[in-house]
Formats: structure tokens, C-alpha cells, sequence
């Protein structure tokens, strides 16, 4: 055999030998949408108005086994100047293991590239569009280091080679009523396409942030019942006695009626 096909031959023998890279970290909620973690290497987009909480999310997953509770797990930020890092704290987040630069101008290639080296995530808002020779250069550190590169703001949809896209769908806030009440949480549905999430892609309704700050599984949500007369009951119905010995139905009410705001902010028992 040619000494060429030898050496060819070693080096596919010692690729598949090599143990697979060990994926990223994400939070115990979000894995139904990205089971066992982010492909090391790969490109993550964020798209749609709830990038940024998802932005917090990823990096809290990352970072927060970099406390007692896991190994390693550093992140960078870069032109990102608004990241709440008391929210992405709230969610789980290791403060201490975040490397944030608001602006680094130009050179943000050469910052993303240095950091790409030393962390398991960058989440990265590009000023412009990225060149060709950019894309290139920082794909493969990443690929090269295992280091995920989460693109997110208005030049994030022009990064090619992106894996796996996560955006929100189905908003909708806890705690305002009629005009008055506080924000208490936000339940949304996360969805995942891409290629690392083949077919429809993957969805999971989550508290995003949920009352306390974090993020939590949320359970589908049932319509109310409502004891109508049984007048109100179609021939045929199930009619139901209540304890009073007196007749009555139940019915679902409309999904109009449990929003609060068509409820004069009272709320549906």
C-alpha cells in the first residue's frame, strides 16, 4: 500500500477513535426544544421580538455549570450592549463567568475569534453585515475550539452555515389586567428549526421568565368551566346535578373570556 494511503488511512482511524465532542449545556427546561445540548462548533440564530430573553436563556445554561453544580461553562458577549445580566442571574446564570464587551467596534471579528478560543459560547450581535471572509475565519475557530456561536440582532438571518434557529411564538404576559397589575411572568412557546432540528422542528411551551425570574416548564393550558343552566344544553348534552339536588351543565368557555383583558381585569374562576 502507498505510504500516502498509510498515513490517509491512520488519520480516519484516529477520527473515529476520537471520542465526540461533549455538547453545551442548555437549562433543564429548554432541553425538549434542544435535547442534550448545542452542537459544539455550530452556529445557533435567534430570530423574532424574543431573541433576547432566549439570548439570557443560552447563556444562563452555559454558565451555570461553572458553579457547584457542574464543570466549567463560560460565555461571551460582544455588541451586545443592553444584556440584563441581573435577568440572565435570575435565570441561573454564573455573573462572574460572563465576558461581556458592549462595543468593540471594527475589530469584532478579532474579538469574537479571541474569545472563541477560551469559551464555550459567544453570543455575538454583528454591527453589519459579516463578510465572507469573516464568516469563514470565525466558523471554523469555532468548529476548531467547540465553541457555539449564537448570532442574534438585525444582520443575525445573514449568517450562513446556521445550524439550529430558535424564536418565540404564542406570547402572552401574566398579571396585567383592565389597566392595572403587574408583569408576573411571560409564557411563550419556543420553537426550534434547522437542520439540528429536523422535520417541523421542536416546540415547548415555557415561562420565559417565569415569576420568580427563571425558566419553567409550562402545562397546557385547560378552559375554564362554567355552570350554565340546562336550557343552554344542546338535546343530548351530559347535564350534571349539582350538590343542591338543582340540574346544571358544564361548558368551556371561549378562549376570548380567559384573557383578562376582555375580562374587565376580574379574571374567570
Amino acid at each position: 500500500m502507498p505510504e500516502a494511503a498509510l498515513r490517509d488511512l491512520a488519520r480516519s482511524l484516529e477520527h473515529a477513535s476520537a471520542p465526540p465532542a461533549r455538547a453545551v449545556p442548555v437549562l433543564h427546561a429548554l432541553r425538549p426544544v434542544v435535547p442534550g445540548g448545542l452542537r459544539p462548533g455550530s452556529a445557533v440564530g435567534l430570530d423574532g421580538p424574543g431573541a433576547a430573553s432566549l439570548a439570557l436563556a443560552l447563556v444562563a445554561g452555559v454558565s451555570r455549570h461553572g458553579g457547584a453544580d457542574g464543570e466549567g461553562g463560560w460565555c461571551g458577549i460582544v455588541g451586545v450592549p443592553s444584556f440584563g445580566v441581573v435577568a440572565a442571574a435570575g435565570m441561573g446564570a454564573e455573573p462572574e463567568r460572563l465576558l461581556l464587551v458592549d462595543d468593540p467596534g471594527d475589530r469584532w471579528p478579532d474579538v469574537v475569534a479571541a474569545l472563541a478560543e477560551a469559551v464555550e459560547l459567544v453570543l455575538l450581535c454583528p454591527p453589519e453585515r459579516p463578510g465572507a471572509a469573516a464568516v469563514r475565519r470565525l466558523s471554523a475557530l469555532a468548529r476548531k475550539h467547540g465553541c457555539v456561536l449564537t448570532l442574534t440582532g438585525p444582520f443575525a438571518r445573514d449568517w450562513p452555515g446556521v445550524r439550529l434557529r430558535l424564536r418565540l411564538d404564542a406570547v402572552a404576559w401574566e398579571g396585567v389586567g383592565d389597566g392595572h397589575g403587574r408583569l408576573r411572568g411571560r409564557r411563550a412557546r419556543v420553537v426550534a428549526e434547522g437542520r439540528d432540528a429536523p422535520g417541523r422542528g421542536r416546540r415547548a411551551d415555557l415561562w420565559l421568565p417565569a415569576a420568580d425570574g427563571g425558566v419553567r416548564p409550562a402545562e397546557p393550558v385547560r378552559p375554564p368551566l362554567e355552570i350554565v343552566p340546562p336550557a343552554a344544553v344542546r338535546d343530548g348534552a351530559p347535564v350534571h346535578t349539582r350538590r343542591d339536588g338543582a340540574p346544571a351543565a358544564v361548558r368551556a368557555l371561549p378562549a376570548q373570556a380567559m384573557d383578562p383583558a376582555h375580562a374587565g381585569g376580574k379574571g374567570i374562576a
